[in-house]
Protein backbone atom coordinates (compact mmCIF):
# COMPACT_ATOMS: atom_id res chain seq x y z
CA UNK A 1 0.00 0.00 0.00
CA UNK A 2 1.60 3.12 -1.00
CA UNK A 3 2.12 6.34 0.96
CA UNK A 4 -1.02 8.66 0.92
CA UNK A 5 0.60 11.41 2.93
CA UNK A 6 -0.54 15.05 2.08
CA UNK A 7 2.17 17.35 0.96
CA UNK A 8 2.03 20.99 2.37
CA UNK A 9 1.64 22.16 -1.33
CA UNK A 10 -1.41 19.79 -1.72
CA UNK A 11 -2.79 20.89 1.47
CA UNK A 12 -2.66 24.38 -0.04
CA UNK A 13 -4.36 23.26 -3.54
CA UNK A 14 -7.28 21.45 -1.41
CA UNK A 15 -7.53 24.39 1.07
CA UNK A 16 -7.92 26.70 -2.30
CA UNK A 17 -10.58 24.61 -3.62
CA UNK A 18 -13.14 24.52 -0.11
CA UNK A 19 -12.78 28.54 -0.51
CA UNK A 20 -14.12 27.94 -4.11
CA UNK A 21 -16.75 25.48 -3.23
CA UNK A 22 -17.92 27.84 -0.24
CA UNK A 23 -18.10 30.72 -1.53
CA UNK A 24 -19.56 33.62 -1.31
CA UNK A 25 -19.76 32.50 2.50
CA UNK A 26 -16.68 32.03 4.71
CA UNK A 27 -15.77 29.09 6.47
CA UNK A 28 -15.47 28.66 10.53
CA UNK A 29 -13.20 25.64 9.84
CA UNK A 30 -12.11 22.66 7.53
CA UNK A 31 -10.50 19.06 8.50
CA UNK A 32 -9.20 15.98 7.01
CA UNK A 33 -10.57 12.81 8.15
CA UNK A 34 -11.29 9.58 6.27
CA UNK A 35 -8.62 6.68 5.08
CA UNK A 36 -5.81 8.97 4.33
CA UNK A 37 -5.54 10.03 7.79
CA UNK A 38 -6.34 6.66 9.42
CA UNK A 39 -3.79 5.58 7.72
CA UNK A 40 -5.31 2.87 5.01
CA UNK A 41 -5.64 5.24 2.23
CA UNK A 42 -5.42 2.93 -1.44
CA UNK A 43 -5.51 4.08 -4.75
CA UNK A 44 -9.85 4.27 -4.56
CA UNK A 45 -9.75 6.79 -1.53
CA UNK A 46 -11.07 9.65 -1.85
CA UNK A 47 -9.75 12.51 0.27
CA UNK A 48 -12.04 13.24 2.39
CA UNK A 49 -12.50 16.78 3.65
CA UNK A 50 -15.44 18.58 6.44
CA UNK A 51 -15.86 22.36 5.60
CA UNK A 52 -17.57 24.04 8.03
CA UNK A 53 -18.96 27.48 6.74
CA UNK A 54 -20.87 30.53 7.82
CA UNK A 55 -24.16 30.08 6.33
CA UNK A 56 -27.16 32.09 7.21
CA UNK A 57 -29.41 29.00 5.90
CA UNK A 58 -29.21 25.51 6.74
CA UNK A 59 -26.47 23.52 4.46
CA UNK A 60 -25.57 20.19 4.38
CA UNK A 61 -24.17 18.77 0.56
CA UNK A 62 -21.46 17.16 -1.08
CA UNK A 63 -19.28 18.21 -3.52
CA UNK A 64 -16.74 15.84 -5.58
CA UNK A 65 -13.61 16.87 -7.28
CA UNK A 66 -10.67 15.64 -9.16
CA UNK A 67 -7.54 16.41 -7.67
CA UNK A 68 -4.15 15.24 -9.66
CA UNK A 69 -4.73 11.44 -9.73
CA UNK A 70 -7.27 11.19 -6.81
CA UNK A 71 -10.51 12.89 -6.01
CA UNK A 72 -11.42 15.62 -2.90
CA UNK A 73 -14.76 14.75 -1.37
CA UNK A 74 -15.94 17.66 0.51
CA UNK A 75 -18.82 17.48 2.89
CA UNK A 76 -20.07 21.09 3.42
CA UNK A 77 -22.15 22.27 6.72
CA UNK A 78 -22.88 24.88 8.13
CA UNK A 79 -21.66 25.87 11.47
CA UNK A 80 -25.01 25.96 13.35
CA UNK A 81 -26.09 22.33 11.73
CA UNK A 82 -22.88 21.17 13.29
CA UNK A 83 -22.45 22.21 15.97
CA UNK A 84 -26.05 20.92 17.05
CA UNK A 85 -24.96 17.63 15.88
CA UNK A 86 -22.01 18.13 18.27
CA UNK A 87 -24.32 19.20 21.38
CA UNK A 88 -27.54 16.93 20.89
CA UNK A 89 -27.32 14.64 17.90
CA UNK A 90 -29.22 16.44 15.85
CA UNK A 91 -28.19 14.61 12.99
CA UNK A 92 -27.57 11.39 14.56
CA UNK A 93 -23.63 12.36 15.08
CA UNK A 94 -23.40 11.93 11.30
CA UNK A 95 -21.15 14.82 11.67
CA UNK A 96 -19.79 13.90 15.03
CA UNK A 97 -18.08 10.66 13.78
CA UNK A 98 -15.33 13.10 11.98
CA UNK A 99 -14.35 14.54 15.17
CA UNK A 100 -14.38 11.53 17.05
CA UNK A 101 -12.50 9.42 15.40
CA UNK A 102 -8.60 10.41 14.00
CA UNK A 103 -8.82 13.93 12.01
CA UNK A 104 -6.39 16.63 10.60
CA UNK A 105 -6.90 19.74 11.09
CA UNK A 106 -7.12 22.25 8.00
CA UNK A 107 -8.05 25.33 9.37
CA UNK A 108 -9.47 26.77 13.02
CA UNK A 109 -7.66 24.16 15.02
CA UNK A 110 -8.74 25.38 18.31
CA UNK A 111 -12.20 25.26 17.10
CA UNK A 112 -11.99 21.88 16.50
CA UNK A 113 -10.70 20.29 19.44
CA UNK A 114 -12.96 22.38 21.29
CA UNK A 115 -15.92 20.69 19.54
CA UNK A 116 -14.58 17.69 19.17
CA UNK A 117 -14.00 17.71 23.68
CA UNK A 118 -17.55 18.90 23.89
CA UNK A 119 -18.93 16.15 21.72
CA UNK A 120 -16.63 13.51 23.19
CA UNK A 121 -17.84 14.92 27.24
CA UNK A 122 -21.32 14.33 25.73
CA UNK A 123 -20.94 10.77 24.96
CA UNK A 124 -19.11 9.97 28.56
CA UNK A 125 -22.18 11.35 29.62
CA UNK A 126 -24.37 9.50 28.28
CA UNK A 127 -22.60 5.94 28.46
CA UNK A 128 -21.84 6.77 32.23
CA UNK A 129 -25.99 7.20 32.60
CA UNK A 130 -26.27 3.75 30.52
CA UNK A 131 -23.63 1.84 32.75
CA UNK A 132 -25.51 2.97 35.56
CA UNK A 133 -28.76 2.04 34.30
CA UNK A 134 -27.35 -1.42 33.16
CA UNK A 135 -26.03 -1.84 36.85
CA UNK A 136 -27.91 -0.48 38.84
CA UNK A 137 -26.18 -1.82 42.29
CA UNK A 138 -22.68 -2.36 41.08
CA UNK A 139 -22.07 0.73 39.22
CA UNK A 140 -20.55 2.51 42.33
CA UNK A 141 -17.84 -0.42 42.97
CA UNK A 142 -16.85 -0.29 39.13
CA UNK A 143 -13.61 0.63 38.09
CA UNK A 144 -13.49 1.88 34.71
CA UNK A 145 -10.36 2.67 32.22
CA UNK A 146 -10.25 5.47 30.19
CA UNK A 147 -10.58 2.88 27.30
CA UNK A 148 -13.63 2.15 28.14
CA UNK A 149 -15.51 4.97 26.49
CA UNK A 150 -13.82 5.23 23.14
CA UNK A 151 -14.46 1.73 22.80
CA UNK A 152 -18.18 1.95 23.69
CA UNK A 153 -18.80 4.86 21.46
CA UNK A 154 -17.64 3.06 18.64
CA UNK A 155 -19.64 0.02 19.67
CA UNK A 156 -22.82 2.35 20.17
CA UNK A 157 -22.32 3.55 16.59
CA UNK A 158 -21.82 0.24 14.45
CA UNK A 159 -24.93 -1.44 16.24
CA UNK A 160 -26.72 1.86 14.80
CA UNK A 161 -25.07 1.91 11.76
CA UNK A 162 -23.65 -1.72 11.06
CA UNK A 163 -21.63 -0.26 7.70
CA UNK A 164 -19.27 1.68 10.04
CA UNK A 165 -17.57 -1.06 11.89
CA UNK A 166 -15.59 -2.13 8.81
CA UNK A 167 -14.22 1.79 9.65
CA UNK A 168 -13.36 1.07 13.09
CA UNK A 169 -11.97 -2.04 12.36
CA UNK A 170 -9.18 -0.75 9.83
CA UNK A 171 -8.72 1.87 12.26
CA UNK A 172 -8.01 -0.26 15.36
CA UNK A 173 -5.66 -3.09 13.20
CA UNK A 174 -2.76 -4.21 14.05
CA UNK A 175 -0.42 -2.20 13.04
CA UNK A 176 -2.70 1.46 12.86
CA UNK A 177 -4.07 0.69 16.87
CA UNK A 178 -1.49 2.18 18.44
CA UNK A 179 -1.29 5.92 16.53
CA UNK A 180 -4.85 6.23 16.62
CA UNK A 181 -6.07 4.63 19.96
CA UNK A 182 -3.39 7.86 20.70
CA UNK A 183 -5.05 10.24 18.83
CA UNK A 184 -8.72 9.53 19.92
CA UNK A 185 -7.83 9.34 23.38
CA UNK A 186 -6.16 12.61 24.06
CA UNK A 187 -9.83 13.96 23.36
CA UNK A 188 -11.52 11.47 25.55
CA UNK A 189 -8.98 12.32 28.19
CA UNK A 190 -9.43 16.04 27.62
CA UNK A 191 -13.53 15.47 28.02
CA UNK A 192 -13.17 13.68 31.17
CA UNK A 193 -10.91 16.10 32.95
CA UNK A 194 -14.44 18.36 32.49
CA UNK A 195 -16.71 15.69 32.96
CA UNK A 196 -14.52 15.04 36.77
CA UNK A 197 -14.58 18.72 37.47
CA UNK A 198 -18.71 18.82 36.82
CA UNK A 199 -18.67 15.72 39.48
CA UNK A 200 -19.53 12.92 37.38
CA UNK A 201 -16.40 10.95 37.95
CA UNK A 202 -13.42 10.63 39.75
CA UNK A 203 -10.30 9.60 39.11
CA UNK A 204 -8.26 6.85 41.14
CA UNK A 205 -4.83 6.26 40.06
CA UNK A 206 -5.16 5.73 35.72
CA UNK A 207 -9.52 4.98 36.50
CA UNK A 208 -12.56 6.30 36.15
CA UNK A 209 -14.99 5.71 39.21
CA UNK A 210 -18.67 7.21 38.75
CA UNK A 211 -19.67 9.76 42.20
CA UNK A 212 -22.37 8.67 44.06
CA UNK A 213 -24.05 12.22 43.59
CA UNK A 214 -24.33 11.04 39.80
CA UNK A 215 -26.03 7.59 40.37
CA UNK A 216 -28.29 8.85 42.57
CA UNK A 217 -29.09 11.30 40.08
CA UNK A 218 -29.57 8.77 37.40
CA UNK A 219 -31.75 6.66 39.52
CA UNK A 220 -34.15 8.93 40.06
CA UNK A 221 -34.55 10.13 36.42
CA UNK A 222 -38.16 8.32 34.54
CA UNK A 223 -36.21 6.56 31.44
CA UNK A 224 -37.12 8.49 27.84
CA UNK A 225 -36.83 6.16 24.81
CA UNK A 226 -35.64 8.87 21.89
CA UNK A 227 -37.02 8.71 18.28
CA UNK A 228 -34.26 9.34 16.49
CA UNK A 229 -36.45 11.18 14.08
CA UNK A 230 -38.15 13.64 16.45
CA UNK A 231 -33.87 14.22 17.14
CA UNK A 232 -33.41 14.64 13.48
CA UNK A 233 -36.22 17.11 12.60
CA UNK A 234 -37.90 16.45 9.22
CA UNK A 235 -36.31 19.94 7.86
CA UNK A 236 -33.23 18.02 7.70
CA UNK A 237 -34.40 14.89 6.67
CA UNK A 238 -34.31 15.78 2.83
CA UNK A 239 -30.66 17.16 2.97
CA UNK A 240 -29.12 13.82 4.79
CA UNK A 241 -30.95 11.99 1.75
CA UNK A 242 -29.16 14.15 -0.66
CA UNK A 243 -25.52 13.62 0.92
CA UNK A 244 -26.09 9.89 1.80
CA UNK A 245 -25.32 8.18 -1.44
CA UNK A 246 -22.09 10.28 -1.95
CA UNK A 247 -20.55 9.00 1.89
CA UNK A 248 -21.60 5.77 0.94
CA UNK A 249 -18.34 5.71 -1.22
CA UNK A 250 -16.01 5.93 1.65
CA UNK A 251 -18.29 2.68 3.59
CA UNK A 252 -17.63 0.77 0.57
CA UNK A 253 -14.18 1.57 0.51
CA UNK A 254 -13.70 0.42 4.17
CA UNK A 255 -15.13 -2.91 3.86
CA UNK A 256 -13.40 -3.58 0.73
CA UNK A 257 -10.47 -2.73 2.22
CA UNK A 258 -11.03 -4.80 5.27
CA UNK A 259 -12.18 -7.68 3.39
CA UNK A 260 -9.05 -7.37 0.75
CA UNK A 261 -6.30 -7.30 3.17
CA UNK A 262 -7.22 -8.25 6.82
CA UNK A 263 -9.79 -11.13 7.04
CA UNK A 264 -9.54 -14.52 5.46
CA UNK A 265 -12.53 -15.94 3.21
CA UNK A 266 -13.44 -18.16 5.81
CA UNK A 267 -14.49 -15.67 8.19
CA UNK A 268 -16.51 -13.53 5.39
CA UNK A 269 -19.93 -15.02 6.81
CA UNK A 270 -18.91 -13.51 10.52
CA UNK A 271 -20.77 -11.02 12.12
CA UNK A 272 -18.55 -8.23 11.73
CA UNK A 273 -19.69 -6.20 14.80
CA UNK A 274 -18.80 -9.27 17.01
CA UNK A 275 -14.84 -8.70 15.48
CA UNK A 276 -14.66 -5.07 17.70
CA UNK A 277 -13.11 -4.98 21.12
CA UNK A 278 -15.50 -5.82 23.95
CA UNK A 279 -15.44 -2.11 25.73
CA UNK A 280 -16.56 -4.02 28.91
CA UNK A 281 -13.29 -5.47 28.87
CA UNK A 282 -12.53 -2.17 30.26
CA UNK A 283 -14.77 -1.65 33.14
CA UNK A 284 -13.78 -3.89 36.26
CA UNK A 285 -15.08 -4.86 39.81
CA UNK A 286 -12.24 -5.31 42.77
CA UNK A 287 -12.12 -8.91 43.92
CA UNK A 288 -9.21 -10.59 46.84
CA UNK A 289 -7.82 -12.16 43.47
CA UNK A 290 -7.37 -8.91 41.73
CA UNK A 291 -9.76 -6.81 39.50
CA UNK A 292 -12.06 -8.80 37.24
CA UNK A 293 -13.33 -7.13 33.90
CA UNK A 294 -17.18 -7.47 33.32
CA UNK A 295 -16.20 -9.33 29.81
CA UNK A 296 -14.25 -12.00 32.11
CA UNK A 297 -16.33 -15.20 31.18
CA UNK A 298 -14.47 -17.60 33.53
CA UNK A 299 -16.11 -21.07 34.13
CA UNK A 300 -15.43 -23.32 37.67
CA UNK A 301 -13.19 -25.44 36.06
CA UNK A 302 -11.44 -22.44 34.35
CA UNK A 303 -10.87 -20.98 38.29
CA UNK A 304 -9.65 -23.90 39.11
CA UNK A 305 -6.78 -24.16 36.93
CA UNK A 306 -6.34 -20.20 37.44
CA UNK A 307 -6.03 -20.44 41.12
CA UNK A 308 -4.82 -23.36 42.22
CA UNK A 309 -1.25 -24.46 40.23
CA UNK A 310 -1.35 -28.15 39.13
CA UNK A 311 1.98 -28.73 41.52
CA UNK A 312 -0.55 -27.91 44.47
CA UNK A 313 -3.67 -29.17 43.34
CA UNK A 314 -4.32 -32.73 45.06
CA UNK A 315 -7.77 -33.20 44.12
CA UNK A 316 -10.49 -31.01 43.49
CA UNK A 317 -13.88 -32.20 44.59
CA UNK A 318 -16.85 -30.19 42.75
CA UNK A 319 -20.39 -31.60 44.40
CA UNK A 320 -23.91 -29.73 43.97
CA UNK A 321 -25.53 -28.16 47.43
CA UNK A 322 -28.74 -28.16 46.03
CA UNK A 323 -31.05 -25.38 45.02
CA UNK A 324 -34.42 -24.52 43.04
CA UNK A 325 -33.59 -21.19 41.54
CA UNK A 326 -30.06 -21.50 41.50
CA UNK A 327 -27.19 -23.96 41.17
CA UNK A 328 -24.59 -23.97 44.15
CA UNK A 329 -21.53 -26.25 44.61
CA UNK A 330 -19.05 -26.63 47.01
CA UNK A 331 -15.32 -26.93 45.65
CA UNK A 332 -13.59 -28.91 47.65
CA UNK A 333 -9.29 -28.31 47.13
CA UNK A 334 -7.16 -31.49 48.79
CA UNK A 335 -3.87 -29.05 48.68
CA UNK A 336 -0.38 -29.79 50.27
CA UNK A 337 -0.93 -27.44 52.88
CA UNK A 338 -4.51 -29.01 53.77
CA UNK A 339 -8.05 -29.10 52.61
CA UNK A 340 -10.09 -25.70 51.22
CA UNK A 341 -13.63 -25.21 50.45
CA UNK A 342 -14.58 -22.43 47.75
CA UNK A 343 -18.68 -22.04 47.35
CA UNK A 344 -19.71 -21.29 44.16
CA UNK A 345 -23.22 -19.43 42.99
CA UNK A 346 -24.57 -19.59 39.25
CA UNK A 347 -27.22 -17.24 38.99
CA UNK A 348 -29.80 -18.40 36.55
CA UNK A 349 -32.53 -15.79 34.96
CA UNK A 350 -35.98 -17.34 36.78
CA UNK A 351 -38.81 -18.02 34.60
CA UNK A 352 -41.46 -20.02 33.94
CA UNK A 353 -42.65 -22.68 36.48
CA UNK A 354 -39.44 -22.29 38.68
CA UNK A 355 -40.24 -18.69 38.96
CA UNK A 356 -44.02 -18.77 38.86
CA UNK A 357 -44.61 -20.10 42.58
CA UNK A 358 -42.55 -17.79 44.19
CA UNK A 359 -44.55 -14.41 42.82
CA UNK A 360 -47.88 -16.10 43.46
CA UNK A 361 -46.57 -16.86 47.46
CA UNK A 362 -45.41 -13.70 47.61
CA UNK A 363 -48.55 -11.92 45.16
CA UNK A 364 -48.59 -8.32 46.40
CA UNK A 365 -46.59 -7.87 49.23
CA UNK A 366 -43.17 -8.65 48.08
CA UNK A 367 -40.93 -8.39 44.21
CA UNK A 368 -37.95 -10.19 43.54
CA UNK A 369 -35.14 -9.76 41.77
CA UNK A 370 -35.48 -12.11 38.49
CA UNK A 371 -32.88 -11.81 36.42
CA UNK A 372 -29.61 -13.55 37.31
CA UNK A 373 -27.38 -10.57 36.30
CA UNK A 374 -29.48 -8.25 38.82
CA UNK A 375 -29.12 -10.84 42.01
CA UNK A 376 -25.64 -11.31 41.18
CA UNK A 377 -25.40 -7.11 41.33
CA UNK A 378 -26.89 -7.36 44.85
CA UNK A 379 -24.86 -10.06 46.36
CA UNK A 380 -21.56 -8.63 45.51
CA UNK A 381 -22.44 -4.85 46.58
CA UNK A 382 -24.75 -6.00 49.70
CA UNK A 383 -22.41 -7.92 50.53
CA UNK A 384 -19.00 -5.82 50.04
CA UNK A 385 -21.30 -3.11 51.57
CA UNK A 386 -21.76 -5.07 54.57
CA UNK A 387 -18.65 -6.49 55.11
CA UNK A 388 -17.21 -2.85 55.41
CA UNK A 389 -19.33 -2.33 58.23
CA UNK A 390 -18.39 -5.13 60.45
CA UNK A 391 -21.18 -7.51 59.19
CA UNK A 392 -20.16 -11.05 58.89
CA UNK A 393 -20.62 -12.22 55.18
CA UNK A 394 -19.25 -14.76 53.04
CA UNK A 395 -15.95 -13.40 51.75
CA UNK A 396 -16.20 -12.91 48.24
CA UNK A 397 -13.08 -14.49 46.21
CA UNK A 398 -13.91 -14.14 42.62
CA UNK A 399 -16.51 -12.81 40.35
CA UNK A 400 -17.42 -14.13 36.37
CA UNK A 401 -19.75 -12.03 35.32
CA UNK A 402 -19.98 -13.17 31.87
CA UNK A 403 -20.64 -16.75 33.25
CA UNK A 404 -22.83 -15.36 36.43
CA UNK A 405 -20.52 -16.81 38.76
CA UNK A 406 -19.81 -15.69 42.42
CA UNK A 407 -16.80 -17.52 44.22
CA UNK A 408 -17.22 -17.05 47.82
CA UNK A 409 -15.48 -18.79 50.99
CA UNK A 410 -17.10 -21.53 53.03
CA UNK A 411 -18.50 -20.95 56.02
CA UNK A 412 -18.64 -23.58 58.22
CA UNK A 413 -21.12 -24.10 60.98
CA UNK A 414 -25.05 -24.75 61.54
CA UNK A 415 -27.54 -22.60 59.99
CA UNK A 416 -31.20 -21.50 62.81
CA UNK A 417 -33.51 -23.61 60.74
CA UNK A 418 -31.00 -26.72 62.15
CA UNK A 419 -30.43 -25.32 66.00
CA UNK A 420 -34.78 -25.37 65.83
CA UNK A 421 -34.82 -28.88 64.41
CA UNK A 422 -32.07 -30.13 67.21
CA UNK A 423 -34.10 -28.09 70.42
CA UNK A 424 -35.45 -31.15 72.54
CA UNK A 425 -36.72 -30.22 76.46
CA UNK A 426 -33.77 -30.02 77.42
CA UNK A 427 -32.69 -26.95 79.89
CA UNK A 428 -29.14 -26.52 78.03
CA UNK A 429 -30.42 -27.08 74.35
CA UNK A 430 -33.17 -24.36 75.23
CA UNK A 431 -30.36 -22.21 76.39
CA UNK A 432 -28.52 -22.48 73.09
CA UNK A 433 -31.75 -21.47 71.06
CA UNK A 434 -32.59 -18.45 73.27
CA UNK A 435 -28.94 -17.49 72.91
CA UNK A 436 -28.68 -17.99 69.02
CA UNK A 437 -31.99 -16.19 68.15
CA UNK A 438 -31.27 -13.27 70.66
CA UNK A 439 -28.19 -13.22 68.40
CA UNK A 440 -30.11 -13.41 65.55
CA UNK A 441 -32.40 -10.11 66.83
CA UNK A 442 -29.43 -7.96 67.47
CA UNK A 443 -27.98 -8.77 63.89
CA UNK A 444 -30.26 -7.58 61.81
CA UNK A 445 -31.36 -4.75 63.43
CA UNK A 446 -27.76 -3.73 62.85
CA UNK A 447 -28.04 -4.51 59.42
CA UNK A 448 -31.66 -2.50 59.07
CA UNK A 449 -29.73 0.83 61.12
CA UNK A 450 -27.61 0.41 58.13
CA UNK A 451 -30.56 0.84 55.49
CA UNK A 452 -30.20 -2.68 54.34
CA UNK A 453 -33.09 -4.68 53.49
CA UNK A 454 -32.17 -8.86 53.33
CA UNK A 455 -34.79 -9.67 50.96
CA UNK A 456 -34.08 -13.37 51.78
CA UNK A 457 -33.94 -13.31 55.86
CA UNK A 458 -34.94 -17.35 55.90
CA UNK A 459 -33.18 -18.89 59.44
CA UNK A 460 -31.36 -20.98 57.49
CA UNK A 461 -29.48 -18.03 55.57
CA UNK A 462 -28.27 -17.42 59.36
CA UNK A 463 -25.12 -19.68 60.07
CA UNK A 464 -23.64 -19.63 63.96
CA UNK A 465 -19.85 -20.69 63.62
CA UNK A 466 -18.08 -22.57 65.50
CA UNK A 467 -16.47 -19.53 67.55
CA UNK A 468 -20.28 -18.29 67.88
CA UNK A 469 -20.99 -15.82 65.15
CA UNK A 470 -23.14 -15.34 62.93
CA UNK A 471 -22.90 -15.36 59.39
CA UNK A 472 -25.41 -14.19 56.36
CA UNK A 473 -25.55 -15.96 52.92
CA UNK A 474 -27.81 -15.44 50.09
CA UNK A 475 -27.79 -11.81 49.36
CA UNK A 476 -29.32 -11.62 46.23
CA UNK A 477 -32.39 -10.25 47.07
CA UNK A 478 -30.89 -7.57 49.44
CA UNK A 479 -30.97 -4.01 48.59
CA UNK A 480 -30.67 -0.24 50.18
CA UNK A 481 -34.24 0.94 51.22
CA UNK A 482 -35.77 -2.45 50.92
CA UNK A 483 -38.70 -4.00 52.95
CA UNK A 484 -37.19 -4.13 56.76
CA UNK A 485 -40.94 -5.32 57.94
CA UNK A 486 -40.53 -8.15 55.21
CA UNK A 487 -37.10 -9.35 56.88
CA UNK A 488 -38.97 -9.80 60.25
CA UNK A 489 -42.36 -11.20 58.67
CA UNK A 490 -40.54 -14.03 56.74
CA UNK A 491 -38.12 -14.42 59.55
CA UNK A 492 -40.75 -15.36 62.37
CA UNK A 493 -43.33 -16.97 60.45
CA UNK A 494 -40.56 -19.16 58.60
CA UNK A 495 -39.15 -19.99 61.73
CA UNK A 496 -42.41 -21.45 63.01
CA UNK A 497 -42.79 -23.31 59.96
CA UNK A 498 -39.98 -25.01 60.60
CA UNK A 499 -41.63 -25.33 64.62
CA UNK A 500 -44.17 -27.38 63.00
CA UNK A 501 -41.92 -29.69 60.96
CA UNK A 502 -40.31 -31.09 64.31
CA UNK A 503 -41.16 -33.88 66.83
CA UNK A 504 -42.58 -31.96 69.43
CA UNK A 505 -46.02 -32.48 71.15
CA UNK A 506 -48.29 -29.27 69.75
CA UNK A 507 -47.61 -27.63 73.52
CA UNK A 508 -43.67 -27.59 73.19
CA UNK A 509 -44.25 -26.25 69.77
CA UNK A 510 -46.57 -23.52 70.79
CA UNK A 511 -43.90 -22.81 73.83
CA UNK A 512 -40.69 -23.44 71.46
CA UNK A 513 -42.43 -20.01 69.19
CA UNK A 514 -43.20 -18.20 71.88
CA UNK A 515 -39.99 -18.44 73.67
CA UNK A 516 -38.41 -17.98 70.06
CA UNK A 517 -40.18 -14.99 69.20
CA UNK A 518 -40.02 -13.07 72.54
CA UNK A 519 -36.10 -13.54 71.87
CA UNK A 520 -35.23 -12.35 68.91
CA UNK A 521 -37.77 -9.11 69.05
CA UNK A 522 -35.79 -8.05 72.04
CA UNK A 523 -32.61 -8.56 70.37
CA UNK A 524 -33.81 -6.41 67.92
CA UNK A 525 -35.15 -3.90 69.61
CA UNK A 526 -32.19 -4.36 72.47
CA UNK A 527 -29.78 -3.23 69.44
CA UNK A 528 -31.91 -0.09 67.95
CA UNK A 529 -34.16 -2.07 65.66
CA UNK A 530 -37.30 -0.05 64.44
CA UNK A 531 -40.31 -0.74 66.05
CA UNK A 532 -42.49 0.12 63.53
CA UNK A 533 -41.28 -2.47 61.42
CA UNK A 534 -42.34 -4.94 64.20
CA UNK A 535 -46.19 -3.11 63.99
CA UNK A 536 -46.32 -3.81 60.23
CA UNK A 537 -45.63 -7.74 60.23
CA UNK A 538 -48.62 -8.32 62.33
CA UNK A 539 -50.75 -7.36 59.49
CA UNK A 540 -53.06 -9.18 56.88
CA UNK A 541 -50.59 -8.24 53.95
CA UNK A 542 -47.58 -10.34 56.05
CA UNK A 543 -49.29 -13.16 57.44
CA UNK A 544 -51.21 -14.33 54.59
CA UNK A 545 -47.94 -14.95 52.28
CA UNK A 546 -46.99 -17.10 54.84
CA UNK A 547 -50.46 -19.36 55.21
CA UNK A 548 -49.70 -21.38 52.43
CA UNK A 549 -46.83 -23.48 54.71
CA UNK A 550 -46.77 -22.70 58.47
CA UNK A 551 -49.95 -23.77 60.21
CA UNK A 552 -52.80 -21.12 61.40
CA UNK A 553 -52.18 -21.61 65.37
CA UNK A 554 -48.43 -21.25 65.10
CA UNK A 555 -48.89 -17.76 62.85
CA UNK A 556 -51.17 -16.28 65.36
CA UNK A 557 -49.05 -16.96 68.60
CA UNK A 558 -45.96 -15.33 66.91
CA UNK A 559 -48.48 -12.78 65.93
CA UNK A 560 -49.95 -12.38 69.24
CA UNK A 561 -46.30 -12.71 71.52
CA UNK A 562 -44.90 -9.85 68.92
CA UNK A 563 -48.08 -7.81 70.12
CA UNK A 564 -47.79 -8.82 73.49
CA UNK A 565 -44.23 -7.41 73.46
CA UNK A 566 -45.23 -3.93 71.66
CA UNK A 567 -48.17 -3.76 74.32
CA UNK A 568 -45.60 -4.02 77.22
CA UNK A 569 -43.37 -1.47 75.47
CA UNK A 570 -45.71 1.09 74.91
CA UNK A 571 -46.79 0.80 78.70
CA UNK A 572 -43.08 1.19 80.06
CA UNK A 573 -43.31 4.52 78.13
Amino acid sequence: MKDHTLTDKARGEILSICKEVAFPNDFVAALFYGSHVWGYADERSDINVLLIIKSPKLTLRCHLQPFNEEKVSLLIVDYKTFERDVDEDRLGGLLVENIITPYEPLVNEDYLRGQEVKAKKRLIIEILGNIVLEFPKMSDELIIKPEYFMFEAMMRKASLFPPITYRFLNILRSDLREKNHELMMKGFKAALGAVAKEGYITFSDEYVKITKDYINAIKKRRLRIVNLFKIVRSGILRHIFKVFPRMTRSFIEDYEIYTEHFMDKENLMGIPLFNLEDPKKHIFVPTPLGFVSLSDNVTIESFVRRTVPNSYALKVDIKKMGGVLNAVYTLRFQREMGEQKIVVKVFKDWYGWKWFPLALWSLGTRGFAVLGKSRLEREYTINGFLSNQGVYVPRILYISPKERLIFQEFVDGVNLTKIIKQTCSSEEEIDNLVKAFRQAGREIAKIHRLGVALGDCKPENLIITNDERMCFVDLEQAERDGDQAWDIAEFLYYLGHHVSLSFMETTQMVKTAQIITKEFIEGYLEAGGKIENLKKIRSPRYVKVFSFFTPPHLLLVISTACGEILKSRSVEK
